[in-house]
């Protein structure tokens, strides 16, 4: 009869009840752990795994650490330094707040926290069976020591999948955090078999070493940079090319206000924003970065807080579906495999040059010719020499400087495009900035509406530029030639500064090497169909060219 009275749980059994909703394997801990340290303002996250998880989770940060006295409080539900009054629930910064993820871990693990704030003497020491606290050895920072999961719960243990299953789930775990914060150092040792490190970049201008390590090369050679902004929400990261669509979800990754968030509202804006250009079954490959108020997302509906809700769900779906669209837009009016990512220098990814169409006017006049040498020339005894020659037989037999005339090509593209103000640019993966004299500065500002009709957009501070955007065809320039060689000719005082800023450009523009037929065969139609100048690029190979270069001396 007294069974059926209402009666207040015993503490224990309600902490292991919210451990089911927190502890869901061992990858749910890792994540609560991690996010303690991030919330601490670590510069440093280490992670020792054993057993996949299930005999030992044990994270050591540098950050501000917790008082002596709070040690035993943070064990204990619903206690947070991180909220003080309801008013804060519409505006949550931190990546923990509910005060339920270390209770709920104790619960149903063997924990120990070890902390030291740098005022203190020396660390102290709580264990979840021995919450008086005690002195300890350890630096600034925090260690929280979790092993045995699950040893009171055997049910629950028995539903972990394989070590293989949870050693994934736990590494997948760790490069979403590695991902959301590009400052913090991280390393991780996963059961003595895989080790990680992945030192802080504190440059903008380093992400892609994380992103080569987290995503892979093939990620890094085919993302496009995107950068999209409405009022006070900004969208930023890399979206790959929809050629390089993938048979998995393994490189999704979105942030809002640097938390990972799966929501169904954004997989759906990316989905579509790709359309018909994956082929069924298959995915794209996204990292992603959103930030927005903290009282335009509510982060507080799911206890994983992996889920969140916006204010204005169609405004966020519109602003993520028109910037991939625009990025992958940009591909195509780009025609180019330029990587939009700054490789480290241990990886060497070969690019293939561009290729180019004539103008329609230009096909119109020259189809009949374009017709005769498809006809008459023999494609597959021609061969390219020293990734820039080749010799063809019609109209008639003639050598062509194959990376000259490319060049010569492009050249004319881009001139003409200035012309025409139809430049097409691409952003920068990561905004670069070059310190400049205050005069250099100036000149810079003073040019900046004339430049962005160039493709070029910047910023300037007091004491540098940064490069936003460049030009498509300027893709392979080196930035620190295109800001100095600006910088040398741009003059207020000069009357014709637009046909200097047009040539410099132009000159700017790099040889590319000829590497296959495929990509000869559109330079040589411009070459043959007298599209472009080309004294410079084109022999006639007759018998007194021959006999000049054969006779002896």
């Amino acid at each position: 009869m007294n069974e059926t009275r209402i009666h207040a749980l015993p503490l224990h059994l309600a902490n292991q009840i919210a451990a089911g909703e927190v502890v869901e394997r061992p990858a749910s801990v890792l994540k609560e752990l991690v996010e303690n340290s991030i919330d601490a303002d670590a510069s440093q996250i280490d992670i020792v795994i054993e057993g996949a998880g299930s005999q030992l989770i044990k994270v050591t940060d540098n950050g501000s650490g917790i008082h002596p006295e709070d040690l035993a409080l943070a064990l204990s539900r619903h206690a947070t330094s991180k909220l003080h009054s309801s008013e804060q629930l519409s505006v949550i910064g931190s990546l923990g707040f509910r005060g339920e993820a270390l209770p709920s871990i104790a619960s149903v693990t063997r924990l120990s926290l070890t902390s030291k704030q740098a005022e203190q003497d020396c660390a102290w020491q709580v264990r979840s069976d021995q919450l008086q606290p005690e002195p300890a050895a350890h630096p600034d920072g925090t260690t929280v020591s979790v092993a045995e999961l699950f040893f009171n719960l055997p049910a629950r243990r028995r539903f972990l999948r394989s070590n293989k299953t949870e050693l994934h789930h736990l590494i997948t775990t760790f490069y979403r955090l590695a991902l959301s914060r590009f400052d913090i150092g991280f390393s991780a040792r996963f059961d003595e078999q895989t080790s990680i490190k992945l030192p802080a970049l504190k440059s903008a201008d380093a992400y892609s070493q994380r992103l080569v390590k987290i995503c892979g090369q093939a990620f890094v050679r085919d993302a496009n940079y995107l950068e999209q902004s409405f009022e006070d929400i900004h969208l930023s990261g890399w979206v790959s090319k929809a050629s390089a669509h993938r048979a998995q979800t393994d490189v999704q990754y979105f942030f809002i206000n640097d938390r990972v968030i799966k929501d169904r509202v954004i997989n759906h804006a990316i989905r579509q924003a790709y359309g018909d250009l994956l082929p069924s079954g298959r995915q794209a490959a996204y990292v992603l970065y959103l930030t927005m108020p903290l009282d335009r997302v509510d982060v507080n509906v799911h206890p994983t807080k992996h889920e969140v809700r916006f204010r204005d769900a169609r405004l966020i779906h519109g602003l993520i579906n028109k910037a991939i669209q625009e990025a992958l837009q940009e591909t195509e009016v780009g025609n180019s495999r330029q990587t939009e990512l700054t490789l480290p220098e241990n990886i060497h990814i070969n690019e293939q040059a561009s290729t180019y169409q004539a103008e329609t006017t230009t096909i119109e006049k020259s189809a009949s010719l374009k017709n005769k040498m498809k006809v008459r020339a023999d494609w597959s005894a021609a061969s390219i020499l020293h990734n820039r020659f080749i010799v063809v037989h019609a109209p008639e037999p003639a050598l062509i400087d194959l990376q000259q005339a490319d060049k010569r090509i492009r050249q004319q593209q881009f001139k003409q495009a200035i012309h025409n103000n139809t430049v097409s640019s691409r952003p920068i993966l990561v905004p670069v900035r070059f310190p400049l004299s205050v005069s250099d500065i100036n000149k810079f500002q003073n040019f900046k509406t004339r430049l962005s009709s160039y493709g070029i957009e910047f910023e300037v501070d007091d004491t540098s530029l940064t490069i936003k955007r460049i030009p498509f065809l300027l893709s392979q320039v080196a930035l620190p030639d295109l800001v100095s060689r600006l910088a040398a000719i741009l003059d207020d005082k000069s009357s014709d500064s637009d046909a200097l800023i047009t040539d410099e450009l132009i000159r700017l523009i790099p040889d590319n090497p000829i590497h296959n037929l495929e990509q000869a065969k559109p330079i040589i139609e411009q070459v043959l169909s007298n599209s472009i100048e080309k004294t410079q690029c084109y022999r006639k190979l007759d018998p007194s060219l021959l006999t000049g270069l054969f006779s002896s001396s």
